[in-house]
C-alpha cells in the first residue's frame, strides 16, 4: 500500500473513488456543508427555480384533501428533514399524535424538534439523528402506530430509479402495511422551463454546484482550482432527468493524498441527477414497491405533484 494512502479516511476514499472513476463523479451530499446549504435556500426563492414555492402552494391548498387520507393522532416519518419547515403546512390538517424528523445535523435537527414542540404543544417531537443512508429504527413504543412517511421536495429525484424503488420498499417496511407516503415529486415538462430552473441568471445555481469543489478541498486538504471549472446542467429529456456536471476550463493536475486526479479540457464532472417524473411514471414507481398511488395533487401549471401513496 502507497504510505501516502494509509490514513485516509472512509469520506476521503468516497471521494477520491469518484474522481477516479472513468466518468469522474462527486455525491451530491457534498452539496451540503454550512455554505452550500445558503445557497440552496437562495436558489429556492429565484424566481425560475420553481419546485419549492409550487409544492409549497399545494401543500397549503390541499392539506385538508391529504389529511382524509391519514387518521388522526398516527405517527408521521420525515427522513432528510432539515428545518422541518413543510411539515407545518400539513400539521394542524393531519393532527398526528407523534412527528419523528430525521436528518445527519443534530444540533440543527435538535433546534427545529424544540421550535416545533412550542408551537404545537399537542404534538410529541422525537428527533432521530443519523445518516440519511442509515434505517430509520423507531422505538418500540410506536410499533402498533398507524405510520407514514412525508417525503417532500422531489428529493426521490436524486435516487437513479433502482435506488428510488429501493428507497420506497424500505418506505414501505417503515410504515407496514397500514400506512402510506406523501410524497412531492418534480414532473417532466418543456425543457426550456427546468433548463431556466438549473441555470438560472443570476448564477446563484453555479455557485451552488462550484461550491462543491471548495467543500472537497476541505476534505481532502487539496487544492482545486474552483476558477478553472464552470457549472453545466442539462435537461435529458429521453431520460427526463437533469444532469449537473461541472466542467474543467483547461488541461490540468493535482496530486491528492498519493493520488494524481487529471482533468481534459472540457471535461466533465458529474455532481447531480435529477429525475422527473410523469403521473404514469409516479404510480408504476409506487407499484414496485409495494404502494398504490391513490391521488395526486398538482398546482394549475402542472408542473410539481404531491401525490398519497398507500401501502
Amino acid at each position: 500500500m502507497n504510505s501516502k494512502t494509509q490514513n485516509i479516511s472512509a469520506e476521503q476514499q468516497d471521494i477520491l473513488d469518484g474522481l477516479t472513476s472513468e466518468q469522474k463523479n462527486i455525491n451530491p451530499k457534498y452539496f451540503y456543508d454550512h455554505h452550500g446549504s445558503k445557497l440552496f435556500e437562495k436558489i429556492t426563492e429565484l424566481e425560475e427555480y420553481y419546485p419549492t414555492r409550487t409544492e409549497l402552494n399545494i401543500l397549503a391548498d390541499k392539506a385538508d384533501e391529504i389529511a382524509t387520507f391519514i387518521n388522526k393522532g398516527s405517527l408521521i416519518v420525515e427522513p432528510g428533514a432539515g428545518n422541518c419547515t413543510k411539515i407545518e403546512y400539513l400539521l394542524e390538517a393531519i393532527h398526528p399524535s407523534v412527528y419523528v424528523p430525521q436528518d445527519v445535523s443534530e444540533e440543527f435537527l435538535q433546534m427545529s424538534a424544540a421550535r416545533l414542540s412550542q408551537r404545537y404543544p399537542w404534538l410529541h417531537v422525537e428527533p432521530i439523528a443519523s445518516d440519511f443512508s442509515d434505517p430509520i429504527v423507531l422505538p418500540a413504543k410506536y410499533q402498533n402506530m398507524q405510520k407514514h412517511v412525508f417525503y417532500p421536495g422531489s428529493t426521490i429525484g436524486n435516487f437513479e430509479p433502482e435506488a428510488a424503488v429501493q428507497f420506497l420498499k424500505n418506505m414501505h417496511q417503515l410504515v407496514g402495511n397500514n400506512g402510506g407516503i406523501i410524497l412531492g415529486v418534480d414532473l417532466h415538462k418543456e425543457n426550456d422551463i427546468l433548463h431556466a430552473a438549473y441555470n438560472d441568471e443570476e448564477g446563484i445555481t453555479a455557485q451552488f454546484n462550484l461550491n462543491t469543489l471548495r467543500h472537497i478541498n476541505q476534505i481532502l486538504n487539496s487544492n482545486i482550482a474552483i476558477d478553472q471549472f464552470s457549472h453545466h446542467a442539462i435537461y435529458n429529456s429521453s431520460k427526463q432527468r437533469i444532469e449537473m456536471y461541472l466542467r474543467s476550463k483547461t488541461e490540468q493536475s493535482y496530486s491528492i493524498l498519493g493520488h494524481e486526479i487529471q482533468f481534459e479540457p472540457g471535461e466533465l464532472i458529474h455532481t447531480e441527477h435529477s429525475y422527473k417524473y410523469t403521473l404514469d411514471g409516479i404510480a408504476e414507481l409506487a407499484e414496485k414497491a409495494g404502494f398504490s398511488l391513490q391521488k395526486s395533487w398538482l398546482d394549475e401549471d402542472e408542473l410539481f405533484s404531491v401525490s398519497y401513496l398507500k401501502s
